[in-house]
């Protein structure tokens, strides 16, 4: 008896699953019929209003064909050979032109070619002042469609088209539908072509009401009154087909275009059944859902017939499912070993290239050391100062990639900004460009700095520069060019008035800028390259010539300097970059220490490299000014007792232990010593030391006796 009361109630459950089931199939079924259906008749529709919008176009040309032959041939209507010219023009017959005549002000046939005897019947469009067309027929009441164009003496010069021919030929051929046809109107509603000739000349309403009185023409009403604004659309409405004998009311369909004709225009519509677009689509769709429900049919029993095989294969799919999950497992752990031992080998990179890096800053602090002490003895207009002086600059930019090369050893790496010359930072420039430049391409400069400096990063906006530069190269390609760079100082004011920069809101920190101009000759860019050249990965460049980051990277740049930049271009003139870098306020230079200041001053300068500190000295006692130096910090720390020095300069990375960690431990012993820091680069843990003031302040190897007076300098002020 449970067995049976149980029966009883999964019954009316799965009888309730099964109508919602198929409650839901049909919902979904008449959502997809509903959006099959509006896609299929939108896109005939678009279609049918295609074909109404070449038709428009054609009948725009027509006109406008007929009107300009009309006022040619009615210029030469004093010529002596005037009658053999019109003769030949309508026995070519090229656009169904069949007579031309001249009419006098009250309608009256002055002379003619063919001699035809045409009569007025209705005006169709005022062109203009001096142009019209008519509807006129003959004897045998066949329509013609004359252009008229009034003389200064007040006559009209007429040309007659053959109207019935040419709706014949061009235009009633278009098959749409079973019943469908092209009818063209005025804007009046007045109808110029219909494949019933009665209602040729006809208003498409009153016409029709006084041919066919009992019918019903509320919806075409409101039809014609849409299609009476001009331009183009598409109407559903109820009408008739007049050239059946029953009049069947039928929905149709009328996608309509405007044929401009003067300051007035003329309407062709499209008419179909509306059964001719829906019955094909609904007999589509009744097909598919049959095939579906057999598909769904059989699919169903395929389905009982394999769920059978399926229970009986559960339980050694549990099992094959179960050592999947084991392969898996150890897998994971063979790929997270693998995941180790990478980081493993990237740790060990890491300290190699600090170490290399390291090596390195220490070669490089005496070479720049003994180059600046060379520049400083040496004429400077000796071909060993020029020596002296590439050797300065060679080494201050292999300091630059040893700062990134150093990037890859340490977390929290910023960059570094200094105090750059902007003179010696675009001369430099200006050589690295023209090694770049091809012979055709003249480089050109125009520099009105001269002691000014920014704050910022000399590498990075060289690539800034120079990444421009090839853009310039590369769009001014393999014909004659030139790239004109131009320097000089602004003030604040001049950016706020400056098109590209008015969306941006310019601080008041800095109260002068420098502006940096980059124009070229090249090909141009239009308005929407333009828009995009700063976008990542958008580029003009064929695959594999340009990666799109170009500008990206140097927009970035220029935006971390505080600064801005935009361009300007067009196409086939060239193109324009302009830059501006806020100027630091000018100062002193580093003084030159005098023998009174070097007696108060006391500098010890620690460093495991022997090198370096003795190219410190020379350094130092070319400024009269004595450094005690050591290397280790048993003597670092024997110095401080013995001399209680002023200044502390400490290399971070000793053989003997961390530079911080020396000034923190003598921090409490002598509170007013200045304690700077070198290091190959700037972590996070530095940054932090001279926030909580254990260091006064940190300095990027390679250093000289310059930077360590402006550091000492900086922690006195």
């Amino acid at each position: 008896m449970n067995q049976n009361k149980k029966t009883n109630t999964i019954r009316p459950i799965l009888a309730i699953l099964f109508l919602i089931l198929l409650a839901t199939v049909l919902a979904v079924g008449c959502a997809i019929w509903d959006d099959y259906r509006e896609k299929i008749m939108s896109n005939q529709k678009n279609q049918l209003l295609l074909n109404s919008r070449i038709l428009a176009e054609n009948m725009e040309l027509s006109v406008f064909e007929y009107q300009k032959n009309l006022e040619f041939l009615s210029s030469m209507i004093q010529s002596h050979d005037a009658q053999e010219l019109y003769c030949a023009y309508l026995e070519k017959k090229n656009m169904f032109e069949s007579e031309l005549f001249l009419e006098g002000a009250q309608g009256e046939v002055i002379k003619s070619v063919q001699g035809m005897n045409l009569k007025k019947t209705l005006l169709l469009t005022q062109a203009s002042d001096r142009e019209s067309i008519w509807m006129y027929e003959d004897e045998t009441s066949k329509k013609y469609l004359v252009f008229k164009n009034q003389m200064e003496s007040g006559e009209y010069f007429c040309l007659a088209v053959d109207e019935e021919a040419y709706y014949q030929q061009l235009i009633s051929r278009i098959q749409i539908g079973t019943n469908g046809y092209i009818v063209i109107k005025n804007s009046e509603g007045l109808i110029l072509m219909h494949p019933e000739k009665e209602q040729w000349g006809i208003h498409v309403i009153e016409g029709r009401k006084t041919l066919y009185p009992d019918m019903d023409y509320s919806s075409l009403e409101s039809m014609i009154e849409e299609q009476s604004k001009g331009g183009e659309g598409i109407s559903e409405y109820y009408s008739y087909w007049w050239l059946n004998a029953d009049h069947a009311k039928v929905k149709k369909i009328s996608a309509y275009a405007s044929a401009d004709i003067g300051r007035d225009f003329w309407t062709i519509s499209a008419v179909v059944d509306y059964n001719d677009f829906y019955t094909p689509i609904e007999n589509g769709f009744r097909r598919v859902s049959l095939l579906f429900i057999g598909t769904m049919a059989i699919f169903i029993l395929l389905s009982l017939c394999v769920g059978k095989l399926l229970l009986d294969r559960r339980r050694a799919m549990q099992e094959i499912v179960s050592l999947r999950e084991l392969n898996e497992r150890l897998e994971e752990i063979h790929q997270g070993e693998e995941m180790i031992a990478h980081q493993q080998r990237l740790q060990v990179m890491g300290t190699m290239t600090g170490g290399i890096a390291h090596e390195f800053n220490n070669f490089l602090t005496p070479i720049m050391g003994y180059s600046e002490l060379l520049m400083m003895e040496l004429p400077e207009d000796s071909e060993e100062y020029e020596s002296a002086r590439e050797i300065y600059e060679a080494s201050e930019k292999a300091k630059d990639v040893i700062r990134q090369i150093s990037a890859l050893s340490r977390r929290n790496v910023e960059t570094v900004y200094k105090r750059v010359s902007v003179e010696k930072l675009l001369n430099r420039v200006m050589k690295m460009m023209e090694s770049i430049c091809p012979v055709h391409v003249h480089l050109e400069k125009e520099f009105e700095v001269k002691e000014e400096y920014i704050l910022g990063n000399a590498t990075q906006i060289n690539q800034v520069l120079l990444n421009i530069c090839v853009n310039a190269v590369h769009a001014i390609g393999k014909k004659e060019g030139r790239v004109k760079i131009s320097a000089r100082c602004v003030e604040r004011e001049v950016l706020e008035q400056i098109p590209g920069l008015e969306a941006h809101r310019i601080p008041e920190d800095w109260s002068r800028y420098l502006q940096i101009d980059m124009e070229d000759n090249g090909c141009g860019m239009d308005a929407e390259t333009l828009r995009q050249i700063f976008t990542p990965f958008f580029t003009t460049k064929k695959a594999g010539e340009g990666t799109g980051l170009g500008l990206a990277l140097a927009e970035q740049i220029v935006t971390s300097h505080r600064g801005y930049i935009y361009a300007e271009s067009q196409m086939d003139k060239g193109s324009a970059f302009h830059i501006f870098f806020p100027v630091m306020e000018k100062g002193t230079e580093v003084e030159v220490f005098t023998q009174s200041q070097s007696d108060r001053l006391r500098l010890v300068i620690a460093d495991d490299n022997a090198k370096i500190l003795k190219m410190l000295e020379k350094d130092f006692a070319r400024l009269n000014l004595a450094v005690a130096t050591c290397r280790t910090k048993g003597e670092l720390q024997e110095i401080l007792e013995r001399e209680h020095p002023d200044v502390l300069v400490i290399d971070e990375s000793m053989e003997d232990g961390s530079g911080i960690d020396f000034c923190m431990a003598v921090q409490g012993k002598y509170p007013e010593m200045c304690k700077i820091i070198m290091a190959d680069c700037f972590t996070e843990e530095i940054v932090e030391a001279k926030q909580k003031r254990i260091i006064d302040w940190y300095l990027a190897k390679p250093v000289s006796d310059t930077t360590i007076l402006e550091a000492v300098r900086s922690c006195r002020e």
